[in-house]
């Protein structure tokens, strides 16, 4: 009986609404973290600059999203996710401006950089869509909401090589621009969600996490470059290691950074540990399989090597759109756990045949089919997790914080491919792709092993710590 109930609850005409304008706003917000991915020589050429240089236009939008996102959610929290949000979007939109105006790297780079901005959008549509749509509802918004993030982010890759070879780079900007212009007038009337107490944001933590990526970034893509490429690559990994290690002490003894505080509780950490790994598979697949369509010129017909690495990437897509609301159902058949366990094996299946296979437009695409489906479902799964085992005041924090593991990942993730495809020069051979395919493995079967350490049992909303 309590199974089938769900099914018979109706949301209102002013829920409906609300979940729409999150879902447009969370589209708008996801377009511009990948984006660039397909277009990074193309941005070379056209600046002037070396396709390294150019690859910072990718990973600043991560590492802001990775660095902000927390203290944004913690904003919601304290000041209402609905205020946060229609103050958030108009920054989000000067960003995409700054970029679609850029004459130079720099402004380019500093444009994307508040696009990263962006990444704070979805904690923010998670907790209002809490109080938006009836609980029965929840999981089925929660899943749409990680689905709209997870595919925008796969639709960012997929049509930015049609706008460029149509249009050209300004129109990566202009996109998401329009639909986050829409979502800010449909934000007008959102249902309000209630602000807590109002704590310090701490902002320090914040900063040194930041720091701490941007030199492990610098040791991973660039160092390997320089002429001392074994001193400064040490260098960096060792200052960038004290650093990260500086703010990890902050967070757990001082309890310093927004939504860090519970990171002690097995079901949180487990879950942005998986979502770093389901983070960092991806979008080094965003990276291998647009540069592999690219550099082997094998384009057929009159699509473009541009094009042909969007569409490539469209299946895998449509599998993520498809797959992420489904979770609702799986998660009534499979527990709390189960979803995300299986999200994670359809990941590591994708991996392998990406790897394993002749690289042959078929295995190509089939990899990336299991693939983007897999962290589709298991993002969501996770989500959810979060979601059981939050309260209502913390629940932006929360998945803030989580969001950040998946961008800090993906940022990760796209570096250590990208770094790994430049070993043999400018033009990658098959022992490059090999190698980047087989970190997209490696990385699919870290994010298995991260999600079986997800609590399997149902618990309440955490109180206290202890053996969760």
């Amino acid at each position: 009986m309590t199974e089938a109930q769900p099914a018979r609850v109706r949301m209102s005409r002013r829920s409906v609404i609300a979940l729409v304008t999150l879902v447009i706003a969370t589209l708008g917000a996801a377009l511009p973290l990948s984006m660039v991915a397909p277009t990074l020589a193309i941005t070379a050429d056209q600046f002037g600059t070396t396709a390294a240089e150019s690859s910072w236009t990718l990973t600043i939008v991560l590492v802001v999203a990775a660095t902000t996102t927390p203290v944004i959610g913690r904003l919601g929290d304290a000041f209402g996710p609905g205020r946060v949000l229609l103050i958030l979007i108009p920054i989000v939109m000067v960003g995409l401006a700054i970029a679609g105006l850029a004459s130079s790297m720099g402004e380019l780079i500093a444009g994307r950089a508040l696009q990263g901005l962006g990444g704070g959008v979805f904690p923010l549509a998670v907790a209002l869509a809490r109080h938006a749509v009836p609980e029965a509802r929840r999981a089925m918004a929660v899943g749409l909401l990680t689905a709209t993030f997870a595919t925008g982010t796969g639709l960012g890759v997929v049509i930015a090589g049609v706008l460029v070879d149509r249009i050209g780079t300004q129109a990566l900007a202009w996109v998401p621009f329009a639909l986050l212009a829409v979502a800010e007038v449909m934000a007008l009337g959102l249902i309000s969600a209630p602000r807590t107490q109002r704590e310090p944001l701490h902002l320090a933590p914040s900063l040194l996490l930041a720091a701490g990526i941007a030199v492990l970034l610098f040791a991973v893509t660039e160092a390997p470059r320089s002429d001392a490429e074994v001193v400064l690559t040490a260098a960096s990994l060792g200052v960038g290691a004290a650093i990260i290690a500086v703010w990890a002490w902050l967070v757990m003894t001082r309890s310093a950074s927004a939504g860090m505080s519970h990171l002690r509780i097995r079901a949180l950490w487990s879950s942005h540990l998986t979502s770093a790994f389901f983070g960092a598979a991806l979008f080094a697949t965003f990276v291998a399989l647009p540069v592999y369509v690219e550099v082997q010129g094998t384009t057929p017909g009159p699509l473009t090597p541009a094009t042909l690495a969007g569409l490539l990437l469209l299946p895998a897509t449509a599998a993520m759109a498809a797959v992420a609301p489904l979770t609702g159902i799986l998660r009534r058949r499979l527990g709390r756990r189960g979803p995300a366990v299986l999200g994670a094996a359809a990941t590591v299946i994708g991996g392998i045949i990406l790897a394993a296979g002749a690289h042959t437009l078929a295995s190509l695409l089939a990899g990336s089919i299991l693939l983007g489906a897999g962290v589709a479902a298991g993002s969501a799964a996770i989500i959810n997790v979060l979601v059981d085992v939050t309260d209502d005041d913390t629940l932006a924090s929360v998945s803030g914080v989580n969001i950040a593991a998946r961008q800090i990942g993906g940022a990760f993730g796209a570096a250590g491919c990208a770094s790994l495809l430049a070993t043999s020069g400018e033009r990658p051979d098959l022992d490059a792709y090999t190698l980047a395919f087989g970190l997209i493995a490696v990385l699919a079967v870290a994010a298995l092993l991260a999600s079986l350490l997800i609590p399997a049992r149902q618990v309440p909303a955490f109180v206290k710590p202890e053996g969760r």
